[in-house]
């Protein structure tokens, strides 16, 4: 086990240039294939944002979320938690096939391949923080200013990115041996969008049993979410989710140790694999 976490720590911080670059032009391959090239890092998200309030909060008309005694209108409430959903699922989704979608590299050179899990999320970080930027912009005019509990997001994209990389690492090799893994990712990141209190808020739970609160409160994409809108709207800091706190951080670090055992055990065989 401590091997394996060893050998994929040694190989993620030796190559830190070499996933910034595979990173870098991933994304500007992606700009090159549109004519309109950055104005989508931005336009995408945002109409999907604006999709999502039309519908959850004009058509079923949600009013302003109470929470801890402040009430937030829904469209900020919702922004500030699908602003990391954003990030977090296609870093999952891509993350899944990121060795599958470099068989080409694999096959001709000797390639650190755990690494690939974290390009496709270092990728994702700059349309991330393309998304802030409309964010921060939208929240100010809307009379919500930055304060220092906005420091607190750089502990919670940690723990989004560490998470992230960890389950890529695992359903990265996991598709290498059936291909069938990244279909069954993306059907559970849709039913995860609307399972995990995004759109609509846990208080809604009230009168369902424990068990089921305690449940959507493990989930470690519910404490990111739950720990971006603390930092905009509530302020109670990091150890009022120590519950939260500690699920996520039990269930990301057995995803890492997983993770770095499949990406050992199987380091020589991924082109058997192909």
């Amino acid at each position: 086990m401590f091997k394996s976490i060893k050998y994929v720590l040694h190989e993620n911080f030796t190559n830190m240039f070499r996933i910034y670059s595979i990173s870098k032009y991933e994304l500007l391959g992606d700009m090159r294939d549109s004519k309109l090239g950055l104005f989508w890092n931005f336009a995408h998200p945002l109409i999907q944002v604006l999709t999502y309030w039309f519908a959850f909060g004009f058509v079923f008309n949600r009013n302003a979320v109470k929470n801890y005694g402040v009430e937030v209108p829904y469209i900020y409430w919702m922004m500030g938690g699908m602003v990391i959903w954003f990030f977090i699922s296609p870093c999952i989704t891509n993350g899944c096939n990121a060795i599958f979608s470099k068989v080409g590299v694999i096959t001709k050179m000797k390639f650190p391949v755990s690494i690939l899990p974290a390009t496709v999320v270092l990728k994702e970080l700059f349309n991330h923080f393309c998304l802030m930027v409309i964010l921060v912009i939208t929240f100010i005019i809307g009379g919500i200013y930055p304060t220092v509990h906005w420091l607190g997001l750089i502990y919670y994209l940690f723990c989004a990115v560490f998470f992230s990389i960890s389950l890529s690492m695992t359903t990265s090799v996991l598709n290498m041996l059936a291909r069938d893994t990244r279909k069954m990712v993306l059907a559970c990141m849709r039913l995860l969008l609307y399972l995990t209190p995004i759109l609509w808020n846990l208080n809604q739970l009230n009168h369902a049993p424990k068990v089921v609160k305690l449940i959507m409160k493990a989930n470690p994409i519910y404490y990111v979410v739950q720990g971006y809108r603390d930092c905009f709207f509530y302020h109670k800091g990091f150890m009022f989710y120590s519950h939260s706190m500690i699920a996520f951080w039990v269930i990301t670090i057995a995803l890492f140790i997983f993770g770095s055992y499949m990406m050992y055990r199987f380091k020589h065989k991924f082109i058997d694999m192909i």
